[in-house]
């Protein structure tokens, strides 16, 4: 979301105050050095969730930034969101890392275009550190049916997908032929499905690999109706 000025963001919580909660910070883990996952808890009987939908967070007076909220869950009334702190200076990074257990934040509650394709037989989601909240939620959709569930992530710390328990594709950060590689090869053993366009492929993160990926998956003969994609920033683009 981008940089608004104070009384911008003041107005838009108060004309859409019903879509915020006041939520409590409840647990705080530390999965990497760079990844920060946190509980909040909320009374969230009355809210609506679909798999990749986004929360916003007011970070300071003039920014919001949108996150995936994975681990939804009503009755209990809590929701994780993993944090990836890439630079301790930028303002959602210093704001995350100074939450304490019991602290209260107003978020503004899961919302967004439908992204999860519930009839798929394979899901495939592609993205980056940004994209973990997003995957695990889709990874949850999935196993409550008989489908089958991918991934493929682009990370410094490749690691951190067996502790979130994410297995499929992984590269190190910057490898473009490393992903078109892991992709070539499960379009290869896939051939059939891709055929019968029985394969949904969520890309999200970096908007630029984003459109790469796709004009990829599109030259392979992938229907673009099996393309589903959300940037979540773009180099050098402030507030996405």
């Amino acid at each position: 979301m981008p940089s608004l000025p104070k009384w911008i963001n003041d107005t838009v919580e108060n004309v859409w105050s019903s879509k915020f909660k006041t939520c409590t910070v409840l647990h705080i883990e530390n999965i990497s050095d760079h990844l920060r996952c946190i509980r909040f808890t909320a009374d969230l009987e009355d809210v609506h969730f679909e798999p990749a939908y986004a929360i916003g967070i007011r970070i300071n007076d003039r920014d919001f930034r949108n996150y995936s909220p994975f681990n939804f869950n009503k009755e209990a009334g809590t929701f994780d969101v993993v944090f990836h702190i890439h630079d301790p200076e930028a303002v959602g990074s210093n704001f995350v890392t100074q939450l304490s257990i019991g602290d209260s934040v107003k978020i503004l509650m899961p919302r967004g275009k439908r992204f999860f394709e519930s009839n798929a037989k394979i899901h495939f989601s592609v993205g980056d550190e940004t994209s973990l909240g997003s995957s695990l939620s889709i990874k949850e959709a999935v196993e409550k049916s008989s489908c089958s569930y991918i991934c493929l992530h682009e990370l410094e710390e490749p690691e951190v997908l067996e502790t979130l328990k994410l297995y499929g594709y992984h590269t190190q950060k910057n490898n473009t032929m490393g992903i078109i590689e892991s992709l070539t090869d499960f379009l290869q053993e896939e051939k059939q499905a891709i055929y019968n366009n029985d394969v949904v492929f969520y890309l999200t993160g970096n908007g630029e690999k984003m459109s790469l990926i796709r004009k990829f998956l599109k030259a392979k003969e992938v229907s673009p109706k099996c393309i589903k994609s959300q940037a979540y920033w773009i180099k050098g683009k402030k507030g996405l």
